[in-house]
């Protein structure tokens, strides 16, 4: 990983989703585009089917490829929670604790759903950072809405950041905690 002022870390999470669905919603494309130019006639009564199947599997296709695109990222005085639509800052303050913990302690793949538990089977046994806040900086059904269902932790207020590379992530959340403090200490 290219080391820079501001580090990104992909979130794993999005990475499954966009690796599983970035050929079917693409397949949906083909397969609508083929019905339209192929099967249906300017009078028959499938006439929108090609381009409704054409324009979700566009849609999906899109959203698939902004998930690759998924971080978190550390900056001097806050970091940014870049979601495929909706990006959100968190303080630094808002910050109480920060500590590793398995993935699957936090979310168990026992409670999840077969099609669910298998679709994320390669993150289950990693190791996540859990960033405890004193507060979310918007509403939590806002959050919901935008954030995928394993960045929020479902019995605390905190965040749960599954990446490759945890450490890195905890020292970079962890020095730039403290940077201010230090700051202050030293005046």
């Amino acid at each position: 990983m290219k080391k820079t002022a501001t580090s990104k870390f992909r979130l794993l999470p999005y990475q499954a989703f966009a690796k599983h669905w970035l050929r079917p919603a693409m397949l949906f494309v083909i397969v609508g585009v083929a019905f339209w130019w192929f099967i249906s006639r300017p009078e028959g009564e499938h006439i929108l089917v090609g381009p409704v199947l054409t324009g979700v599997g566009a849609l999906i296709t899109l959203y698939t490829l902004l998930a690759k695109r998924a971080h978190v990222s550390c900056r001097a005085s806050n970091f940014v929670i870049q979601t495929p639509l909706y990006p959100v800052a968190f303080s630094y303050r808002r910050v109480e604790i920060i500590r590793p913990v398995k993935f699957s302690s936090i979310f168990s793949p026992v409670d999840e759903k077969n099609a669910r538990r298998r679709f994320y089977q390669d993150i289950w046994g990693k190791t996540a950072v859990v960033v405890v806040l004193q507060s979310y900086p918007l509403p939590l059904w806002w959050l919901k809405l935008w954030f995928h269902p394993y960045l929020l932790h479902p019995k605390e207020t905190a965040l749960v950041f599954l990446v490759d590379d945890w450490m890195a992530l905890s020292r970079g959340f962890e020095t730039r905690r403290t940077l201010p403090r230090n700051a202050r200490r030293q005046r």
